[in-house]
């Protein structure tokens, strides 16, 4: 008989802990406390995947609470007494520095690289069609032969 594969779930203390920081402001040892757990078995506990998931999941829970709250905030700097406070909240509530405030948004990275150096090492593959008499298979070109390859003999040698 095989051996079934334990289901991890997470300790109700475990999951105290991690709602005492996230949506109560606890520090760590004080969560841990508050838990019944010792500061040492929380942060030991962070460190697994699926209590890390947990807290991740609060910490977006809250964030996203808070974000109507924010935005009245905002609503209400705009009446500040300083230009520099209305206009930062106005710039921030026309989303003209989204890039400081994407909270819950998917960020997206692509890097290409294109590098095309003159010398590529390997096989040359003729994609041209076959004259019609001729059955199609794979062939070495002849340094001699009508296609004759390209010679590097007459490059000098960068120094």
């Amino acid at each position: 008989m095989r051996k079934q594969k334990k289901e991890i779930k997470l300790t109700p203390a475990n999951k105290t802990a991690v709602e005492l920081m996230v949506f109560d402001g606890l520090k760590r040892p004080d969560a841990a406390k508050q838990a019944g757990l010792t500061d040492h078995a929380l942060r030991t506990a962070l460190t697994k995947p699926h209590v890390l998931a947990y807290l991740n999941e609060c910490q977006e829970v809250l964030r996203t609470s808070l974000r109507p709250r924010a935005l009245h905030r905002m609503g209400e700097l705009l009446d500040g007494k300083t230009e520099t406070i209305q206009f930062k909240a106005a710039e921030y509530l026309d989303g003209m520095n989204r890039g400081t405030h994407t909270i819950g948004a998917t960020n997206v990275n692509v890097q290409v690289n294109n590098n095309v150096s003159i010398e590529t090492p390997g096989y040359v593959i003729d994609l041209t069609e076959p004259p019609t008499n001729s059955t199609k298979q794979i062939y070495h070109l002849e340094a001699n032969s009508d296609n004759e390859l390209i010679s590097l003999d007459d490059v000098p040698d960068d120094e």
